[in-house]
């Protein structure tokens, strides 16, 4: 089983500083207990840089497929072992006033276990978790976000 998903939100900040909140380190600032660790050591937005993150006691590996700051692209593959795997990309496009929309694609396949763990990536599912990261990315900044 493969699920697509497509969603936008709009964030107070211009693109090349906006995609900086959608890197391994930047999403500290707004993602509870996003607590990344890194088996080669240091972090780094080298594409290949493999990032390691927990959830209660599952674990996700992620690889760096991209991070173009000037481009406002960050992209990555995303694997929960016995879970799903696939990819994640954010890209950051200049809007009025010198705001941002943001639009977070993924692309995920089961890899065993239970098909509603793609649920996430079904609307209405996916529209209310972009809703989530509008709303956290907001409190971050201060700053309202659409």
């Amino acid at each position: 089983m493969r699920r697509q998903a497509l969603g936008r939100f709009e964030i107070v900040m211009p693109p090349a500083e906006a995609i900086g909140l959608f890197t391994p380190e930047g999403e500290r600032a707004w993602v509870p207990a996003w607590n990344p660790t890194y088996p080669a050591g240091q972090p780094s937005e080298d594409s290949g840089t493999v990032f390691v993150t927990t959830s209660g006691d599952v674990e996700t590996i992620w690889v760096v497929l991209e991070i173009d700051r000037r481009g406002a692209i960050a992209a990555y593959a995303r694997i929960t072992p016995g879970h799903h795997a696939g990819t994640a990309r954010v890209e950051c496009a200049e809007a009025p006033n010198g705001h941002s929309v943001v639009t977070v694609t993924y692309d995920m396949t089961l890899l065993g276990g239970d098909p509603a763990e793609l649920d996430v990536y079904a609307e209405p599912n996916f529209e209310h978790m972009m809703r989530e990261w509008a709303n956290a990315v907001g409190r971050t900044l201060d700053r309202p976000t659409r």
